[in-house]
């Protein structure tokens, strides 16, 4: 019995062993890249609605953004009622694109404005004090 458990106890070492290594030689790899990082210039942009917007205007509204220079891909979340969008900030603006896009459609509309408090946390995917977010930082030190 007592075997059976340290046969058991060691694999399981050894699995979250290796599965840290693979992490930690995952971060390196993201972390050493060389090269323009792919959609560096890739910017998204919020829009929230007053109220639930009809279909023949979202889609009205949805076409208009995504034929703006620079404009890739738009996401309506009828549950919180906004707009989601992703541009090129080399090509358009978050500003340019409400005003001529959206401002005037007949619906109440604002771009979603971020806080200072907001801005200075980084990513909201994830967070400053996350395990993964304090390893990151810690390998990209090592290796730069």
């Amino acid at each position: 019995m007592k075997k059976k458990l340290k046969i058991f106890a060691l694999s399981l070492i050894g699995i979250a062993v290796l599965l840290f290594a693979v992490l930690i030689i995952h971060i390196i790899v993201m972390v050493k890249k060389e090269g323009q990082i792919p959609n560096a210039t890739m910017q998204l942009a919020r829009v929230d609605f007053g109220q639930p917007i009809d279909s023949s205007s979202l889609i009205n509204i949805q076409n208009k953004v995504k034929n703006m220079k620079g404009v890739k891909n738009t996401y309506y979340n009828a549950k919180a009622n906004i707009l989601v969008y992703g541009y090129d900030n080399r090509l358009n603006n978050a500003k340019n694109i409400f005003n001529l896009a959206i401002k005037n459609n007949g619906v109440i509309a604002q771009p979603h404005v971020v806080s200072s408090k907001q801005a200075n946390t980084g990513c909201p995917a994830m967070g400053g004090n996350s395990f993964y977010s304090k390893i990151t930082k810690i390998i990209y030190k090592l290796v730069y």
